[in-house]
């Protein structure tokens, strides 16, 4: 099976490296020159939870170079996933089709603008990895990969990507309503990545701090009332409860506070500032996620001219 990978981030490279260790043909497809000229030169190297390995695959930074591929890995951030679709739509079969496992809400909506509502599977992560430089991730988190056509079919594509997904170690689960999946981690999200990434801290962290554990209750009832608002049922029976539960043990580093460190554009508009247009829209108040949204905003801004220093 021939798999690219559009976006080698940390986790697009989890899961490409995994795919190709498990005996998967896999091209990478990212702009960053350092990180792909690493992957060509020396493979990609991996540690943490499933041990040291060195992948080996192909990398570009031009998707035009790739042909004849089956299956799109679709892994950049929402604000580029416009561009990923019209990669994707050059170097897919006939008969080849994208996978989004990407975080937030309205990257199905793009791809499927793009590629047609039949071209697209959806699925989502809750493995975590860390990139530590060029041509090197760490696995942070290791969990579950959850898979399903959005048309709730049991189609053999489905069929033949959980199996790769089984070998390659990623714990393949497939969900008869992937739509419902999803919306429950965006609940997840919205409840941990901006609260760790402002304040700079692990997941586990927060319920430790009396303040931040009632603030993350706030974020969270906020995205179950859009929820509540849109009709949409999710997995869990608590998911407030839910929330919290999975943060208490997770010590890792949220993609987006990797985002922060990088001096990259987040994630924020496809996760609570998600929670904050689509409240508005329906007459419900978001306080508590305006506000992270305007933080984790002015985090990310990189001002074009210095302003004057003070010299005290």
């Amino acid at each position: 099976m021939h798999i690219a990978v559009i976006g080698a981030g940390n986790m697009g490279s989890l899961y490409g490296a995994n795919l190709a260790r498990a005996g998967a043909q896999v091209t990478f497809v990212d702009p960053w020159r350092e990180h792909v000229d690493a992957i060509r030169k020396y493979g990609l190297k991996m540690d943490g939870l499933h041990g040291e390995f060195v992948a080996k695959a192909h990398a570009t930074t031009d998707a035009a170079e790739v042909k004849d591929v089956d299956m799109a890995l679709v892994m950049v951030n929402t604000y580029t996933t416009s561009a990923a679709a019209q990669s994707a739509r050059q170097i897919l079969k006939e008969d080849g089709f994208v996978l989004t496992l990407q975080n937030g809400l309205g990257n199905i909506e793009v791809l499927q603008g793009v590629l047609g509502e039949e071209r697209v599977m959806a699925g989502l992560s809750f493995h975590s990895a860390d990139l530590k430089s060029p041509g090197h991730v760490s696995h942070t988190n290791e969990s579950k990969t959850y898979l399903g056509e959005l048309d709730k079919s049991e189609s053999a594509r489905l069929k033949t990507l959980t199996d790769w997904m089984r070998r390659a170690e990623m714990h393949p689960v497939v969900e008869s309503d992937i739509t419902a999946t999803i919306w429950g981690k965006f609940v997840h999200n919205c409840g941990l990545n901006a609260l760790c990434a402002i304040t700079d801290l692990r997941p586990g962290h927060i319920g430790q701090i009396a303040e931040l554990d009632q603030l993350q209750t706030h974020i969270i009832e906020e995205a179950l009332a859009l929820v509540a608002a849109r009709g949409i049922k999710i997995p869990e029976e608590n998911p407030l409860q839910a929330v919290k539960e999975y943060g208490r043990r997770k010590f890792h580093r949220v993609s987006m506070l990797q985002h922060l460190a990088r001096g990259k554009e987040t994630e924020i508009d496809a996760l609570n500032g998600y929670i904050v247009r689509e409240s508005r829209k329906l007459g419900l108040a978001c306080p508590y996620n305006e506000a992270l949204t305007a933080l984790i905003k002015g985090r990310q801004y990189i001002p074009q001219e210095e302003g004057e220093h003070d010299p005290n």
